[in-house]
Order: C-alpha cells, then structure tokens, then sequence
C-alpha cells in the first residue's frame, strides 16, 4: 500500500501558504484535498507538534501557518512524516526462506542502497520549500487559464512574463 501521508501534508502546507492570513477548518481542507476531515486533522496534529501551525478550537477556529513558507522545507514534511523516499526492502519470511549468509548479503546490501536513494531524495528537497511549490502551482493554473482560453505557447511568452510566482502582462 502506497503512503501519501508526504504529499498529502505538504498539500495542507500549501493550502494554507495560498491563504496565510485565514485560518482554514479541517472540513475545508479537507475538501480542498479531496480527502476526510480526520485526515486532515491528524496532519494537522503532526504539524502543530512540529510547530509549523497553529490552531484554533471552537466555531470559527480554524488552522493557519506558524512560520513562513519559504521557512518549511520540502525535507523537513518528509522527515516528519516518517516518509520513505525511494523503496521499500522486503522481508524474508524465515519460516519459508533457508537462512544463509548470502541472503542476509542481499537484503543488507538493498537495504544500504535504499539509504542511499532516500538521502539523496532528502538532499534534493531541502532545495525546495512549500513557497516553491505554492508559486509553481500558481503559474500552472495561470498557464492552463491562458491555454484554455486558446493562447499558444508563443503568445503566452510574448505577452507575459514571471514576477514574484505569478505571470504578469508585459
């Protein structure tokens, strides 16, 4: 069973950058990310602990960032939710597999390159903070709006161009 615990919270991160000035119910977020409100709430949970949010009970409560979205690296919501970037070392079920000594090689030697892919993975997205990820997704629903409003690629990079995340007209 695939985990998406990782893109699920970075989801909430980012919903919450669009809007920094709002605090946002797990009911909303929820339906932002097309998933049950428990969800979100638990995430929630995760990341009031981590201190990247801060919530509100009652009626009118809400959640909302703690810091900044440039300040929340992609590496550290992997970190947090215990993601496992790369893949999964199977398990050799003793009962069924002869133990011997170059079965245990193996999976020790899978096991050190999955090590290896996961670090790498945390490396690459220490690059890239949930302000990154909030501006790209702008841009590329400002870009589907244009396009489905039948302007070429041509026509786009002539009329506009990109400032603070956001394409502007020339």
């Amino acid at each position: 069973m695939t985990n998406t615990r990782f893109s699920t919270t970075v989801h909430v991160l980012v919903e919450l950058a669009k809007n920094p000035k709002e605090q946002l119910s797990s009911s909303q977020l929820a339906a932002n990310l097309g998933t049950h409100p428990v969800v979100v709430r638990r995430l929630v949970a995760l990341l009031k602990q981590a201190e990247l949010v801060t919530s509100t009970k009652g009626a009118k409560g809400g959640v909302r960032l703690a810091i900044k979205a440039d300040e929340i690296p992609l590496s550290q919501v992997a970190e947090l939710t215990d993601e496992n970037l790369g893949f999964e070392t199977h398990n050799v079920l003793s009962e069924l597999a002869v133990s011997n000594p170059f079965t245990d090689a193996v999976l020790t030697v899978i096991e050190a390159e999955r090590r290896k892919v996961h670090l790498a993975a945390i490396s690459y997205l220490d690059g890239i903070s949930i302000k990154n990820v909030l501006e790209t997704s702008v841009l590329r629903c400002e870009l589907t709006d244009l396009v489905a409003r039948g302007m070429t690629d041509e026509q786009i990079r002539m009329q506009y161009h990109i400032e603070d995340g956001h394409l502007v007209k020339k």
